[in-house]
C-alpha cells in the first residue's frame, strides 16, 4: 500500500498531484477515497515516471485517464436511461391526469352539446319514430242502397288531424282535411290518415262502399215498352247534363275549390278561402253516367283519372253535392274568365 502523500497522479484523470493535495485540481476527485490495493509500489502506479522518460509519462497519463473514463462511462449511461424512462412514465401520468381533468370539467358539456345538435337521437327525433293508430269509421264497408254518411274518428293523442280522399288515392297532409261527416252517394273508396303536430303518421285506413240508390218504390205495375224506357233514360241523361252545367264552388279546409262543367270539358282551380288568388286551372274532358229513376239528378262524372259523384237534389236551390261536399253555383266568371 502506497501512502497518500506519495500518490503523485489523480486516479481519475491522470493529472500529476502534489503530495499535500487531497483533491485533484483538474477534476476535483477526492484522492483519499481511492483504493490503492491494486498497486504495490510507486512504480506500478506510475511506471513511466521511474524511467525518467517524459513521453512515457505522458502516455501513461493518457492511458490511465482513458481507463478511468471508461470505468465511469457505463454508470453515466445507466443513469441517463433511467432518467428517460422516468420522464416518459411521468409524461404519461401527466397526460392521463390532464385528460381526466378536462373530461370532468368540459367533457360532460361537450356531450350535451352533441346531443342537442342532433348527432345523437334527441327526444324530438325519437318522437318522429312514433306510429299513430289508424283512424276508425262509423260505417262498416259494404253495399248500401241509399245515401250514407261516414264519420271518421281520429286516434287518441294530442293535436291530431285526419286527412282523407274518396278517389282511391293515398291521403297525405295535402289531402282534404276531415271536419264533417263524409256523404257517400256512389261507389266510393274512402281512405284516411292521421298526422300529429310532430309529423308522426298512422297507417292508411281504407274502406270500400258500394252505394246503389234505388228509385222511389211504387205498387203500380209498369207497362213501359223497351222504347219508352230508353226514351225515359235519355230524358234523364239530358236533364243531368243541364243540371250540372256551370261553375260550382266548394269551400273546405280554408280554401275555395272551383269546378266548371261545360260542353264536355271540366276545369278545376282553387284559391285561399274568400280570395281571388287562384292559380292556373287544370282542364279535363269528361263523360258522365246517371242512376236511372232519379229524374236526372244523380250521376257520376268521369274526367280522365278523376271520378266525381254528383247529386243535384233538391232542385232549384242553386246548389249540388260534389263527392259529398256542398257546392254553390257561382255566377262570377272567376277564375276561368269565360
Amino acid at each position: 500500500m502506497i501512502p497518500m502523500n506519495k500518490l503523485n497522479f489523480c486516479p481519475k484523470c491522470g493529472t500529476k498531484l502534489d503530495p499535500s493535495e487531497r483533491f485533484c485540481g483538474e477534476c476535483g476527485y477526492d484522492v483519499e477515497k481511492h483504493d490503492h490495493s491494486d498497486y504495490t509500489n510507486q512504480e506500478q502506479f506510475n511506471p513511466a515516471e521511474s524511467s525518467g522518460n517524459p513521453d512515457a509519462t505522458q502516455n501513461a497519463k493518457t492511458e490511465f485517464k482513458q481507463a478511468s473514463q471508461t470505468q465511469n462511462k457505463t454508470p453515466g449511461k445507466s443513469q441517463k436511461t433511467m432518467i428517460i424512462i422516468l420522464s416518459v412514465v411521468l409524461g404519461v401520468f401527466i397526460l392521463i391526469g390532464g385528460f381526466s381533468f378536462w373530461w370532468f370539467s368540459q367533457g360532460n358539456a361537450l356531450f350535451n352539446r352533441i346531443i342537442s345538435s342532433g348527432m345523437i337521437g334527441t327526444s324530438e327525433n325519437r318522437e318522429s319514430l312514433v306510429t299513430l293508430n289508424l283512424p276508425s269509421y262509423s260505417l262498416n264497408e259494404g253495399s248500401y242502397s241509399s245515401e250514407q254518411k261516414v264519420t271518421i274518428n281520429k286516434p287518441d293523442g294530442e293535436e291530431i288531424q285526419v286527412y282523407f280522399t274518396i278517389d282511391g288515392s293515398d291521403p297525405s297532409e295535402k289531402s282534404s282535411k276531415y271536419e264533417n261527416p263524409v256523404t257517400l252517394q256512389s261507389n266510393t273508396t274512402l281512405k284516411s290518415i292521421a298526422i300529429d303536430k310532430n309529423g308522426n303518421k298512422s297507417g292508411i285506413k281504407t274502406a270500400t262502399y258500394n252505394i246503389t240508390i234505388q228509385g222511389p218504390a211504387t205498387s203500380e205495375k209498369k207497362l213501359e215498352s223497351t222504347t219508352n224506357t230508353a226514351a225515359s233514360q235519355a230524358s234523364e241523361w239530358d236533364k243531368f247534363g243541364e243540371y250540372i252545367t256551370g261553375t260550382w264552388k266548394v269551400t273546405t279546409g280554408g280554401r275555395d275549390y272551383y269546378f266548371q262543367f261545360k260542353n264536355g270539358i271540366m276545369k278545376l282551380a282553387d284559391a285561399p278561402e274568400g280570395t281571388t288568388a287562384a292559380g292556373e286551372y287544370n282542364q279535363y274532358y269528361y263523360t258522365y253516367d246517371i242512376i236511372p229513376g232519379n229524374g236526372g239528378t244523380v250521376g257520376t262524372i268521369y274526367a280522365e283519372s278523376i271520378t266525381l259523384a254528383i247529386d243535384c237534389n233538391p232542385l232549384g236551390d242553386n246548389a249540388i253535392y260534389i263527392d259529398g261536399y256542398f257546392a254553390t253555383y257561382s255566377t262570377s266568371s272567376f277564375p276561368y274568365n269565360d
